[in-house]
């Protein structure tokens, strides 16, 4: 290859990597940073051939934001909460790469890091594949630290909120969308009557809702998206059905995608089923709501 043609390669990959200006933001609660633990928060790629990382050991939450190319935000921020059973973080499949779809699409995206349960930083899947033979038993492990991601789900909507303007978007347009354990916080985030927390829309994307599905749907709910398979390895779609339900009983906007095939964890997977056209459904709900334009 030519060292021109090099040259024109590098060049084209700054351009296309600018399209989306990250930016990392530290939160902060009650006034200080989360306690640290011994561990420390690490970053590893299972998976050379996807490249797709995984982060584990947050103690202190934390934003990544992705800006939509220069002349193309529609002014709308959204919040992405990635899952992993509180454990660990699926930062690229429900994290980073959601964020650039969004951003793509004009919309500003904040990719949270929320506190997880401490794992051994040697074999950080260990147990939790253990722990998921048993869901009472990975329940009860998660349950300490539910409250705690749910709360830097709050902060971090706050901040989003008081930022909005310096961060390119309106401060009453700051949506969220969750998958798995982030939809937990999505969800949570969307029955909290708090005006400095309720988000503009909420997409709890194959959702854990038990911490939160007794919960009051507030008079003035947000608009739902929830996506789901009926073989979802969890059988999560029984209590996505039971949300919907709850929204449509107190007179809600939701919309529910039930499909029949894809599992768990479909978020940027390409199964050659029709759940892969889920986020085409999602941004194009948003567009009809007048969140965004084709």
């Amino acid at each position: 290859m030519k060292i021109k043609d090099v040259v024109i390669i590098i060049f084209v990959c700054l351009i296309n990597n600018g399209v989306f200006a990250q930016q990392n933001i530290t939160l902060t609660i009650q006034g200080k940073t989360a306690e640290k633990s011994q561990n420390k928060e690490q970053t590893i790629i299972p998976d050379p051939k996807s490249g797709s990382r995984i982060v584990f050991n947050v103690t202190s939450p934390s934003l990544s934001i992705y800006k939509p190319e220069k002349g193309n935000s529609n002014g709308i921020g959204v919040l992405v909460c990635p899952g992993g059973a509180f454990h660990i973080l699926a930062y690229d499949d429900e994290g980073v790469t959601i964020a650039k779809e969004l951003a793509a699409k004009g919309y500003t995206a904040a990719v949270l890091k929320y506190r997880l349960v401490p794992v051994d930083s040697k074999d950080p899947f260990g147990k939790l594949s253990q722990y998921a033979k048993n869901f009472e038993v990975l329940e009860s492990i998660m349950a300490p630290v539910v409250p705690l991601a749910i709360e830097d789900g709050k902060t971090a909507m706050k901040y989003l909120k008081q930022n909005a303007g310096a961060l390119g978007f309106e401060a009453t347009k700051v949506g969220v969308i969750g998958f798995s354990a982030g939809g937990t916080i999505a969800a949570a985030l969307a029955v909290d009557p708090d005006p400095q927390v309720q988000p503009l829309f909420s997409a709890p994307i194959y959702p854990y809702l038990n911490p939160v599905i007794d919960t009051a749907v507030p008079a003035l709910a947000p608009p739902l998206f929830v996506a789901v398979t009926q073989d979802d390895d969890f059988g999560f779609d029984l209590n996505s059905l039971k949300l919907y339900q709850r929204w449509k009983s107190a007179n809600g906007l939701a919309e529910l995608h039930v499909y029949s095939k894809g599992h768990h964890g479909f978020a940027s997977k390409k199964q050659q089923l029709p759940v892969d056209q889920w986020m085409d459904s999602f941004t194009g709900w948003l567009v009809s709501m007048g969140y965004g334009s084709n």
